[in-house]
């Protein structure tokens, strides 16, 4: 090993730094939505966790995004909540993210709860709804 390339692997080892790098990784969950079919009523998404071969060795939820949609425009006042382990944040938007499930385990499951207020049918009714789910940790 010549003299440059010694230096440079000493000064790398001296700048690296003396604890364990903690790796960060992310999970995707994607799920169909139900139609929507009347106002006043409550739907749930199926479902949203990490699949079984997903690897989840990590400190805790980081940040949430989400995505979702059907296939014509719906109602504007439609209210969304994103749930996981007792804990809900406004999803009205149909993209978004959220620090408030910072901490929990990994592989918590999630619901995205879909409302629209009033009384009625939904004419037409919305359907082919997509929902997507990314979940950062450290």
């Amino acid at each position: 090993m010549n003299r440059t390339a010694c230096v440079l692997a000493v000064g790398a080892a001296l700048l690296a730094p003396a604890w364990p790098v903690i790796a960060a990784g992310s999970w995707v969950a994607q799920a169909n939505l139900p139609a929507i079919v009347h106002c006043g009523q409550r739907y749930v998404s199926p479902t949203l966790a990490p699949r079984a071969t997903t690897p989840t060795a990590g400190r805790g939820i980081r940040r949430v995004h989400w995505r979702y949609g059907y296939d014509r425009l719906g109602d504007p006042r439609m209210q969304g909540r994103l749930c996981a382990a007792g804990r809900c944040v406004d999803a009205s938007s149909a993209r978004g993210q959220s620090d408030a499930f910072a901490g929990l385990p990994v592989a918590t499951p999630f619901h995205l709860i879909l409302e629209t207020p009033g009384t009625g049918p939904v004419i037409p009714v919305m359907r082919a709804g997509r929902v997507q789910l990314v979940v950062d940790f450290e």
